[in-house]
């Protein structure tokens, strides 16, 4: 009997060894690559579900189908990464990728303070509103444009399911540090940190709890098992080892004590230099986090350290999937599989599927473990 996506999810969770290649689960991560793979605009894909899910299903029909895949549109990502945004078919040619801005929100530290005062929630639906285009005046539309997302979700992940594929998540949430970096902007919010960490630490420390409980209460609503993680500046790349493990790794890991209690797997999309971090996350219970790695971090060094411990998926680059060979494709993914092999492992791209991938070396990766 064939097996199904989500048995191959499951074995991959059981951290076991895989008997046959079979067993191990394949995604290659396409978000606004569905559009190129299947012919429909970038325009389209940001502007509307419907369009996406379309050329999701041209592009399972031409390359064949992953066992995970994402579940959350183009334009509802562009919402909750809490950047402004050039969008394709506003400020960008139809079929651009589009393209996040990052400039400061506030100049004075003494904002942090605000935080406090007024409280988390508050405060990110300020900033969240201010950098609409154009921005919201009044709470409702927020209100409004969540209710939009929560719509298009139910609509994507039931189509996915429906095709036999598992989402990668069903609830997704950033760190507030994380956050409060992008927000800042990367130097400014490090000179913070080094400064003066004493505000910042108390707003993760007051907040994230709060956050984390909203997350796994929406989630369970849903009846979701995985919550996706989006640490965009925890990495080596960006907090140096000892900055990671005096401000960052705390709350982190109380973070994922609380998904894991509640009874929820804390995917981590893990962009990024994150090698000198695997450690840490051996000090977790065993298999309640899966790391998604995207090829700046050593995969046989991350494997060998959290094997036994935690999955991870990786990590075909996008550069070998835009200007490699099928033949290249498919021998640095039978390295990843005999690797993959001793279980805890799912092939996959390093982080996403560029826009200019070839549609050969992609449907190569599934073909990997699939032809």
């Amino acid at each position: 009997m064939a097996r199904s996506s989500m048995e191959r999810y499951q074995k991959m969770l059981s951290l076991e060894p895989y008997t046959d290649r079979d067993e191990m689960p394949v995604f290659p991560m396409m978000l606004a690559s569905y559009g190129t793979l299947g012919g429909v605009s970038q325009k389209d894909i940001c502007a509307s579900a419907d369009k996406w899910i379309e050329a999701m299903g041209k592009t399972f029909a031409a390359i064949g189908k992953p066992d995970v895949s994402m579940s959350v549109c183009p334009g509802d990502t562009i919402f909750l990464m809490s950047l402004p945004a050039r969008l394709p078919g506003r400020e960008l040619p139809d079929d651009a990728l589009y393209q996040f801005i990052e400039k400061p929100y506030f100049d004075d530290p003494a904002e942090y303070q605000r935080i406090l005062e007024i409280g988390w929630d508050r405060w990110n639906a300020e900033y969240l509103m201010s950098i609409q285009n154009p921005p919201f005046t009044d709470p409702g539309q927020l209100g409004a444009r969540f209710g939009e997302f929560a719509a298009n979700a139910q609509k994507t992940v039931g189509y996915v399911y429906s095709q036999g594929i598992v989402p990668d998540f069903d609830g997704a949430c950033a760190p507030i540090f994380d956050t409060l970096c992008m927000t800042r902007t990367f130097i400014e919010f490090t000179c913070d940190l080094l400064e003066d960490p004493g505000p910042i630490m108390d707003i993760l420390r007051r907040f994230q709890p709060a956050a984390d409980m909203a997350t796994i209460a929406q989630t369970k609503a849903n009846g979701g098992t995985r919550v996706a993680s989006f640490a965009m500046r925890s990495s080596a790349t960006f907090v140096s080892p000892g900055v990671f493990e005096e401000y960052v790794w705390p709350i982190m890991k109380e973070s994922i004590l609380r998904f894991h209690e509640a009874g929820l797997l804390y995917v981590l999309h893990a962009d990024a230099n994150w090698g000198p971090m695997m450690k840490y996350f051996t000090e977790l219970p065993r298999g309640s986090v899966h790391i998604e790695l995207d090829g700046a971090t050593n995969i046989e060094e991350a494997y060998d350290t959290l094997r036994g411990y935690q999955s991870i998926r990786g990590d075909v680059p996008a550069t070998m999937l835009a200007y490699g060979t099928v033949d290249q494709v498919r021998d640095y993914c039978e390295k990843l599989i005999q690797m993959g092999m001793r279980g805890g492992f799912m092939l996959g791209s390093g982080c996403e599927v560029p826009l200019n991938a070839k549609p050969e070396n992609v449907k190569a990766i599934i073909d990997s473990l699939r032809a």
